[in-house]
């Protein structure tokens, strides 16, 4: 224990043994005495508890010290939550963490897919967890978009865990999501893990969809949840050909179908090694169509004048050494 921690820890006794209820603390170089009593307007100590999801006593302790000035409240509590967190991860880091989300944050021409793990299913439907996915997903998203701007060719980055880690939030450039997961692991109790991401562009003029295996809980109009999930990009063959829109429909929903099938029979690639004739059950363009199967995927596309740039599929939990 440090000096001042040991003092501050005395006089704190000697404030309790004197008829006081509740912890003191410095303040500006002053003690002051932080008393469950003092007045708080319950207004704002209920939009502070709905901003951070602390506990109301801890809220209420994080007002008194800062005047009932929400948004400095906040940001010690984010602080705090922040050194606990990093605290608890370390000792937590050697639990296993094999359940958990896949999110997929899709808007426009581009999207993420990103997994963070958890050691319990319980967890992983936990609203402090869930707002954790949604900024990994947001942040990943943002800036996949700042590195690709009109891209005139499909552009895939992926992430392991080191790299998502080190992404700084659009919110506030001196935190990255490590340090935001660290504040999440304070505040769950459990290990928590980023464990991987990817952006994905499709060219200009391309087709972009996704599927998720959805929990049934969504966020936020432009992000899903759930256990497995597949993104693909697809652009037509003829690019001089005009496509109308009742064809432009047709292609979205073909599109989103695919990544139902890549969901359910898990390609590990589009097509077979150049050098090889027989039917390759492990790519995309061999396999029989989910939905139809006297047809195979690669002759369901090319009759729809399509192309397969890439896909993207996670599935919760599953370890590969890449991590991507």
């Amino acid at each position: 224990m440090s000096r001042f921690n040991f003092i501050t820890s005395k006089l704190s006794s000697v404030l309790v043994r004197h008829g006081c209820k509740g912890p003191a603390i410095f303040h500006n170089g002053a003690i002051r005495y932080l008393s469950s009593s003092e007045k708080v307007p319950k207004d704002i100590l209920l939009k502070l508890r709905k901003r951070t999801g602390f506990a109301i006593s801890k809220c209420h302790a994080a007002l008194v010290q800062h005047n009932n000035n929400i948004d400095e409240a906040e940001n010690w509590l984010s602080a705090q939550a922040e050194k606990e967190g990093w605290a608890k991860a370390n000792k937590l880091q050697s639990r296993k963490t094999v359940q958990g989300l896949i999110g997929i944050y899709y808007k426009g021409a581009y999207a993420a897919m990103v997994e963070v793990n958890c050691e319990t299913d319980f967890v992983a439907r936990n609203e402090n967890f869930l707002n954790l996915i949604s900024n990994v997903a947001s942040t990943t998203y943002y800036h996949g978009s700042k590195s690709i701007q009109n891209s005139e060719v499909n552009t895939t980055i992926r992430y392991n865990t080191e790299e998502i880690g080190s992404l700084t939030s659009p919110d506030d450039s001196e935190r990255n999501l490590v340090n935001i997961a660290a504040a999440s692991i304070g505040k769950i109790g459990e290990n928590l893990i980023l464990r991987r991401g990817v952006f994905i562009a499709a060219p200009t003029n391309g087709i972009l969809n996704y599927y998720i295996h959805s929990t049934g809980k969504q966020i936020n109009s432009d992000l899903d949840v759930g256990k497995y999930g597949a993104i693909i990009a697809l652009e037509n063959i003829d690019k001089s050909q005009t496509v109308n829109e009742s064809s432009k429909v047709q292609q979205l929903n073909l599109s989103r179908q695919l990544c139902q099938h890549i969901v359910g029979m898990n390609p590990l690639r589009i097509s077979r090694d150049h050098n090889k004739n027989d039917v390759d059950e492990d790519a995309l363009l061999d396999q029989a169509f989910l939905l139809d199967s006297s047809i195979q995927v690669g002759e369901l596309v090319k009759r729809e004048n399509l192309k397969i740039l890439d896909f993207i599929r996670y599935q919760c939990g599953e370890m590969k050494e890449d991590s991507n």
